[in-house]
């Protein structure tokens, strides 16, 4: 496979082989695509032992995406057990932990839960720094319904050994707004801004955290990354409506302050008009011209007479 090829090229070459490479190098998500060429590829004899047990690997995972759990048993089979006409100097062992994470993904897409999850606190009790188990075992809970609190549980076990996985933050992120808990959101979202600092959308996410979550100090730190976040790309319009919600949900919070304490914020509640004023200029230019634009102007309008 050259660096020009691209797959509807392999497709249309029938290169099974090809393919498959194509698919894992790339890390796509075709199961579909991995099991048709998959089939007839694994009936090769040419196949070297690498390349056999890599394609059988590929193959069962991708019979587990689909569903076809008699695909995916055949190919786990044939791994531990190859027949005599394709004999592999590469054994592979049912005590293998590459055995061991097909077997319990075989087990999951069987629904089968508490046998998988079995299978994986034995590859955690051999490895207890396997990042994959413990992703897996958290993906087993939250699957289930009713398991909410303890998926989150495994969740932040698992981030407490691996706190450099930013998809692992992201899923904690969206858990802890499934149950309300924007604080945590935050948090988790802080993370993600460390790892991703010039991501419009996850200044976006934390600034809408801070601003739900409440409070005049967090009002100014909503207001500060949904600024961000439209710095970073002013045609978020996510973010310049946020922007705007930040501001007034800071002045209202003001409204709910001493008059001394209020006196303090005055420089604030400037800044906070201000943007308004100008996120709601920025709203009405994007709009102009299209359907939506009688109904910006209409919330926009309500917005600065309450200035």
């Amino acid at each position: 496979m050259g660096p020009e090829e691209n797959l509807p090229t392999l497709i249309a070459q029938k290169d099974h082989l090809n393919v498959l490479r194509y698919v894992r190098a790339h890390q796509l998500r075709e199961p579909n695509l991995v099991v048709t060429h998959g089939k007839i590829l694994i009936e090769s004899k040419s196949l070297g032992d690498a390349e056999r047990l890599a394609s059988l690997e590929q193959i069962c995972i991708a019979a587990c995406d689909i569903g076809d759990l008699d695909l995916a048993e055949s190919c786990l089979d044939t791994i531990v057990n190859p027949s005599s006409n394709n004999k592999s100097s590469l054994v592979v062992t049912k005590e293998s932990s590459r055995y061991r994470k097909l077997l319990a993904l075989c087990l999951e897409a069987a629904g089968n839960y508490e046998s998988a999850g079995a299978v994986y606190d034995i590859l955690l009790q051999d490895n207890p720094s396997n990042a994959y188990a413990a992703k897996r075992k958290y993906c087993i809970l939250a699957a289930q319904r009713g398991k909410e609190g303890d998926a989150m549980k495994a969740l932040d076990e698992y981030l407490s050994k691996h706190p450099g996985d930013l998809a692992a933050w992201n899923e904690m992120a969206e858990a802890c707004l499934s149950v309300s808990d924007f604080k945590g959101a935050a948090y988790c979202y802080e993370e993600l801004v460390l790892g991703c600092p010039l991501d419009s959308n996850i200044h976006t996410k934390l600034g809408e955290a801070y601003c739900t979550a409440g409070g005049v100090e967090n009002a100014k730190l909503a207001r500060k990354h949904l600024a961000q976040a439209v710095q970073l790309d002013p045609n978020n319009l996510r973010a310049w409506y946020g922007l705007v919600a930040a501001a007034e949900g800071y002045l209202e919070e003001i409204e709910k302050m001493s008059k001394n304490k209020r006196e303090a914020e005055d420089q604030g509640m400037e800044v906070a008009k201000e943007l308004i004023k100008f996120g709601g200029e920025k709203l009405v230019g994007i709009y102009k011209g299209t359907k939506m634009a009688r109904v910006v102007n209409a919330v926009l309008k309500e917005s600065s007479e309450t200035l």
